[in-house]
């Protein structure tokens, strides 16, 4: 009988469909985790509490059809099981698990199936696209991101910016940028990101000079208005890391234990130096009021340090504490550390690290034996899980889970650099190409 989603007649055309059905469904799948336009898409007026509001279900739907058909798109062109990544998978196996023992299981087994299938639907198109093409479609995305940041905080201020009567963020955030984001904390983190891509990895933004430029200037103009003192930490850290990774001729484990040595260096610095480095990006030694926070969320752990009081479910066990202990409206432990200790305890933060160092680590490794676009694309793909462990010392959202600008980024990145590794380096070619005889040439040119 004859296959009904495949054509033996004709299988290049086959397998260009296959392929540009991917790239889209990708585009979307990023989009609805990052969820940009999050006022104009839910509704929600910023000057009003979103408590008072009613909000559109639409993008958690989309968060749940887009990723099944990633993974339906894989199955009919490959008709055979996706492969998942090994070390990463032990996280999200403990935060669904932590739904038995979690002081609110339904927000837990949502959060935790979201980060399965996020994870699924990215390790489903890893398998129908070239990395070329796969890192190609993150910094375009990078790039809308940004430029639609500026347009929307200089001509719709009153969501692209922070206002004094907003409900989101503090008096003393008013003015500041915010772009298509939630938070200014997130176009931070989004404009930290753009600017290391757009300033070292010029090839994969595939636009002329003039382009570039301008999205580097808005990427800084992002950055700049912000004020995201985290995001600028993060940023130089990831640029030292990257000279090192490019230009210390040494082998991968002294590169790491140089790593491990920089990072050393860079706390010893501040805790000598911490009132000094913290006046200069504009903070107190509080880290604005972050350690009153950190130290009351480290009292809590203290409950149950093991496991921990379910994955996505401690925010609304430590908000009512942190508003009755010091009177703040903060809404989780602004540290993405201290956030995995709290919802899955030592077990859950130490499957975490595992997970992104074996994969940095074996990133490193491949990095320092490639050479032109292939270093570029895993260049790419290492940096995201490096400025999400400096940016989590400040903010939740980077390793936390699979939504938000860092979040979605590292999880996409820990989930397709282990799977692309798998391949022989002369062979990053695509599986739908492989499949019906198109090669990885014909595919860029597409």
């Amino acid at each position: 009988m004859r296959s009904l989603t495949r054509s033996n007649a004709h299988p290049q055309i086959d397998g260009l469909i296959y392929s540009k059905s991917a790239e889209l469904l990708f585009i979307c799948l990023l989009l609805i985790f990052i969820y940009p336009f999050f006022f104009v898409i839910s509704g929600v007026d910023p000057t009003i509490p979103i408590e008072e509001q009613s909000q559109s279900k639409l993008v958690y739907f989309l968060q749940l059809v887009v990723p099944l058909l990633c993974i339906a798109i894989a199955l009919m062109c490959r008709g055979s099981a996706i492969c998942l990544p090994g070390a990463i998978m032990i996280y999200p196996i403990v935060c669904l698990a932590s739904t038995i023992w979690s002081v609110g299981p339904y927000d837990t087994f949502k959060y935790a199936t979201l980060m399965f299938l996020y994870i699924f639907a990215v390790a489903a198109v890893c398998q129908l696209l070239d990395i070329a093409v796969f890192c190609k479609i993150i910094v375009k995305v990078l790039a809308f991101l940004i430029l639609a940041s500026v347009v929307m905080a200089i001509a719709f201020p009153k969501y692209g910016t922070h206002q004094l009567d907003n409900s989101i963020g503090d008096v003393h955030e008013g003015g500041l940028w915010r772009g298509v984001f939630v938070h200014k904390n997130s176009l931070g983190a989004a404009a930290s990101t753009a600017v290391f891509v757009f300033l070292f990895l010029p090839r994969l933004l595939s636009a002329s000079v003039g382009f570039r430029v301008m999205c580097i200037v808005a990427a800084i103009a992002c950055l700049i208005f912000a004020q995201s003192a985290s995001s600028w930490v993060a940023l130089c850290m990831v640029v030292v890391y990257y000279f090192l990774i490019r230009t210390v001729p040494v082998s991968r484990n002294c590169l790491v234990a140089l790593f491990l040595g920089v990072t050393a260096l860079a706390y010893a610095s501040f805790s000598f130096f911490g009132g000094e480095l913290v006046a200069l990006v504009g903070r107190d030694m509080t880290l604005t009021g972050r350690t009153d926070i950190w130290l009351i969320v480290l009292d809590a752990v203290g409950q149950r340090p093991l496991l921990g009081f379910g994955y996505a479910a401690a925010t609304d066990f430590i908000r009512p504490i942190l508003l009755a202990e010091i009177g703040s409206a903060a809404v989780d432990a602004h540290s993405g550390y201290l956030d995995a200790l709290l919802g899955t305890g030592i077990a859950g933060l130490a499957a975490l690290l595992f997970g992104i160092s074996s994969v940095i680590v074996r990133g490193i490794g491949r990095v320092k034996m490639s050479a032109g676009r292939e270093t570029d694309c895993l260049m790419l793909l290492l940096s995201f899980p490096i400025l999400s462990l400096l940016s989590a010392i400040f903010e939740v959202e980077p390793i936390s889970g699979v939504q938000g600008v860092l979040g979605a980024l590292t999880y996409l990145s820990l989930t397709a650099l282990p799977l692309y590794l798998r391949l022989e380096r002369a062979n990053y070619q695509s599986p739908t190409s492989a499949a019906h005889g198109i090669s990885s040439a014909t595919i860029y040119k597409l």
